[in-house]
C-alpha cells in the first residue's frame, strides 16, 4: 500500500490533507472520487491534486511534509 496525500487549494479554501491508502494512484483517485461523490476529472478541475505519495514509512518519527512544502522550504 502507498499513502497518497490529496489536497485542494483555491483562492477561498484549503482542503487537505486527505490521506488515502491504495495500491496505486488510479485506485487512490477512485477512493477520493467516492468520498467526494464526484468523478476524477471533476475533482481535478476543482483543483484536487496529489501533494505527496508515501511508499514507505519513515525510518524514524517525524513530520511528513507534502513534497511541494519541502521544495518551498529548500528554496
Amino acid at each position: 500500500m502507498i499513502l497518497y496525500f490529496f489536497e485542494r487549494i483555491s483562492d477561498d479554501d484549503f482542503i487537505g490533507p486527505v490521506i488515502v491508502a491504495a495500491p496505486d494512484e488510479a485506485a487512490a483517485w477512485t477512493v477520493l472520487a467516492q468520498r467526494e461523490r464526484a468523478d476524477m476529472e471533476a475533482l481535478k478541475t476543482l483543483g484536487w491534486q496529489i501533494a505527496q505519495d508515501l511508499a514507505a514509512l519513515p525510518a524514524r518519527a517525524g513530520v511528513v511534509y507534502p513534497s511541494h512544502y519541502r521544495r518551498a522550504i529548500l528554496s
